[in-house]
């Protein structure tokens, strides 16, 4: 997942050579040898990934309408993410916004908020008023699967 706007430049710049890469093997002489192939098999497969990268990086920062749709407290991390980008934020309006140093909330992207205390994770909440809506289930596992809290 991109980020923020620097790793939105640097994708786009490794795409290029990924692209001139993909070139390079296919203007070789046929048949190409089974490195080769394997090469551009892994480059194709590379190209593909980025290119959903930004375009999913476009879309959150050009489209109107909210795309913060219901997912799993695991993709919290993203959501985030996905939200200051959608706001049009730069990584220091989100700090200043959150009232924290740059340099912290450049760390909790760079881990997906993995170290981030809870009480971090409340105060950014309610400094960006993301509204978190969290419903419990128990798992067949644990012998049941009705909904225990809303």
């Amino acid at each position: 997942m991109i980020k923020n706007e620097k790793q939105y430049i640097v994708t786009k710049k490794k795409l290029s050579g990924i692209y001139e890469g993909i070139d390079r093997i296919e203007a070789l002489k046929k048949p190409i040898s089974a490195t080769k192939k394997l090469i551009l098999v892994s480059l194709k497969v590379m190209k593909e990934q980025m290119e959903n990268e930004i375009h999913a990086f476009d879309l959150l920062k050009t489209s109107d309408s909210p795309l913060l749709n219901e997912r799993s407290i695991d993709n919290l991390p993203e959501l985030l993410i996905e939200f200051k980008i959608h706001s049009g934020m730069t990584q220091k309006e989100f700090s200043q916004k959150v009232g924290m140093k740059e340099q912290q909330i450049q760390r909790y992207e760079a881990e997906n908020f993995n170290s981030i205390s809870f009480k971090n994770l409340l105060k950014i909440l309610h400094a960006i008023g993301l509204d978190i809506k969290v419903r419990g289930y128990v798992s067949e596992k644990s012998g049941g699967g009705q909904v225990i809290a809303s």
